[in-house]
């Protein structure tokens, strides 16, 4: 393992003893904001219900059915001790990237590639705009490193750009280069430490219009002192709600945050 990546491995090692004496799964008491994807929209300017929803419902089998005829399983800690985007996140970060039609697009944690397929088709579908992908296989579990992007495929795979390392050594240079990102989605590894650094570097990045998607924001301080130290920005506490919440994730809350502008804008309404 060392000698196949060893300047990730030592990176790792770096934050593994910088997180010790931290509790990775320390609660912060969010509770998710009710009716969270009207809000969505009404701060988006985007009409409700969402046409889009119907969209993203016809594109999910498309994107699952051939992860699945190739033997690979789907949901909670599928993927080594994790598991690929929900419905619910992948929906509303659907929903983000169609509205806003962002042009720079960055996301961190990548997986087999289920959120990263269905901000590509949205972009795909917009007509414009890349993404860039920043993660770095398990090391501990080699196995899983040819499954990286796995439902990236076809047409859209035009628009990616796949960084294999961590967040920590590529995410500030990938940031310099843009300059500034339309979109920023956090869903790689969730320590404090990890998330502090994204989120720090990714709003210095993030215009008055854009948006942020963080994942799993119960599990640290992160998102709260993000919430803190940005009161000018709205924020939405969402939660996914899966049919079988006690096996969807290690602690079945399934709660991610968003962070928006401050004002409601009027984007192009998608094609």
């Amino acid at each position: 393992m060392a000698t196949a990546d060893p300047l990730e491995t030592w990176t790792r090692v770096r934050a593994k003893v910088a997180d010790l004496g931290r509790d990775r799964r320390t609660r912060c008491p969010y509770s998710a904001d009710s009716g969270w994807e009207e809000k969505l929209h009404a701060i988006l300017g985007a009409p409700w219900p969402c046409p889009e929803a119907s969209a993203f419902w016809d594109l999910w089998p498309q994107v699952v059915g051939p992860l699945i005829s190739r033997g690979l399983q789907i949901g909670p800690r599928s993927f080594g001790v994790s598991n690929d985007g929900e419905p619910e996140l992948v929906r509303a970060i659907w929903c983000l990237a169609r509205h806003l039609r962002p042009i720079r697009v960055v996301e961190t944690g990548v997986a087999r590639g289920l959120t990263s397929r269905f901000i590509l088709e949205a972009l795909l579908r917009n007509g414009n705009g890349h993404l860039w992908s920043i993660d770095l296989p398990p090391l501990a579990e080699p196995e899983l490193h040819a499954q990286i992007g796995a439902a990236v495929e076809g047409p859209c795979r035009q628009r990616w750009s796949y960084i294999r390392g961590s967040s920590r050594r590529h995410l500030p240079r990938v940031l310099s280069q843009l300059g500034q990102v339309d979109l920023f989605v956090h869903d790689s590894a969730h320590t404090e430490r990890n998330m502090q650094f994204e989120l720090e570097h990714a709003c210095r990045a993030l215009p008055p219009t854009g948006a942020l998607v963080v994942d799993d924001i119960d599990l640290t301080g992160a998102f709260h002192d993000l919430m803190r130290t940005h009161p000018h920005r709205q924020f939405l506490i969402c939660q996914a709600e899966p049919l079988q919440p006690d096996l969807r994730r290690f602690n079945g809350r399934g709660l991610f945050g968003i962070m928006l502008g401050q004002a409601a804008w009027s984007p192009a309404e998608p094609s």
